[in-house]
């Protein structure tokens, strides 16, 4: 009874925060048009009591992070302390500080992720959302304490308690990421430089006034089909008259000469790429042929193993399925098809 009943009390105690500039809007990743429709009021579907208990748990993770650090050489101070950001921004709550034992200063800024944003970090992209919160920060501290010029971007796994940690330094609106560290203990320095990152950020918040000002939205950043939307709380919103959209696109447009070659290129690959799948499959069969006749399942052919294995599927017979359960079943959903063919 109890595993039902939390997420349901979660869902009606969260409550939605009216929309303003914040540091943790400000990263290049965050959508434009989803933080327009939240400035217009637009409501946004209710979001689900587990959602909530994931949220708050972030929060509860920085607390055990936070505990764990006063047991170390650090001192942790300044706790959730306000920083005053530029304008559109208002001010900013920074995770807290850290003092080594030197006595340098260093800004911490902690996240707590799910396993799958997790195994990105390492070899992926730079994080840049919250790598732009903590320039801001850092840009707030400096008026503060212009020998603040360091910052920590400490990153926790929830599922496993591994962490990922980003040494930044930011001077004159300028990023630049040292290294990464991990829970192993692996060091990989970086040396990435990421210049006018406070600007941009800045830009994108007048820009998303604007368009909050005119009722206008901004072009949409994602596919329908990108997790960045199936998580979305105005996806429905977005996209429903994007049908309507779609037909009313210009199908007049001319595109720059240098396209022309790009279009060359992507005939060209598939061209090679179909030729290339029908000779594998010519071979499959014949590898194939030659397994059967060898009454085999595994067999060595010079340096190589074949291995012939009997694999099942399943699929639902929707004839089966009564239609008004199929019907609230079914989820539609479409995908943009690109086709290049020469003119006449």
């Amino acid at each position: 009874m109890l595993a039902e009943i939390l997420p349901i009390i979660a869902a009606m105690e969260h409550k939605e925060y009216a929309f303003r500039p914040r540091p943790s809007l400000a990263g290049p990743e965050r959508c434009s048009r989803q933080m327009v429709f939240h400035g217009m009021g637009v409501p946004r579907s209710p979001l689900p009591g587990r959602a909530v208990l994931v949220f708050d748990d972030s929060s509860w993770h920085e607390e055990l992070t936070a505990d764990w650090l006063r047991k170390t050489a650090y001192k942790f101070h300044s706790q959730q302390m306000p920083i005053q950001c530029r304008a559109p921004m208002g001010k900013g709550l920074i995770d807290g500080i850290i003092t080594d034992i030197e006595g340098v200063d260093r800004l911490f800024e902690h996240k707590a992720v799910s396993h799958f944003s997790f195994g990105r970090l390492w070899e992926g992209p730079l994080p840049m959302d919250y790598l732009t919160q903590v320039a801001i920060y850092l840009s707030g501290l400096q008026q503060i304490n212009p020998e603040i010029e360091e910052g920590i971007l400490l990153v926790k796994n929830k599922n496993t308690a591994q962490y990922v940690e980003y040494r930044c330094r930011y001077e004159w609106d300028t990023l630049g990421v040292v290294e990464i560290v991990n829970s192993q203990g692996e060091h990989k320095e970086v040396n990435g430089v990421i210049p006018g990152i406070y600007q941009q950020a800045i830009d994108k918040f007048d820009d998303v006034l604007d368009h909050i000002g005119r009722k206008a939205l901004p072009k949409r950043p994602y596919e329908q089909t990108d997790w960045h939307c199936e998580y979305c709380g105005w996806f429905g919103e977005c996209w429903k008259n994007y049908q309507e959209e779609f037909d009313d696109l210009s199908v007049e447009a001319v595109l720059e000469d240098g396209v022309n070659g790009m279009c060359v290129r992507y005939k060209e690959l598939g061209e090679i790429i179909k030729g290339l799948d029908d000779e594998k499959e010519i071979l499959r069969k014949a590898l194939m042929d030659e397994m059967k006749e060898a009454d085999a399942r595994k067999a060595r052919a010079g340096e190589f193993i074949i291995t012939r294995s009997l694999q099942t599927s399943k699929r639902i017979d929707k004839e089966l399925i009564p239609p008004d359960i199929l019907s609230k079943a079914e989820i539609e959903s479409s995908f943009e098809k690109l086709t290049v063919r020469k003119g006449k």
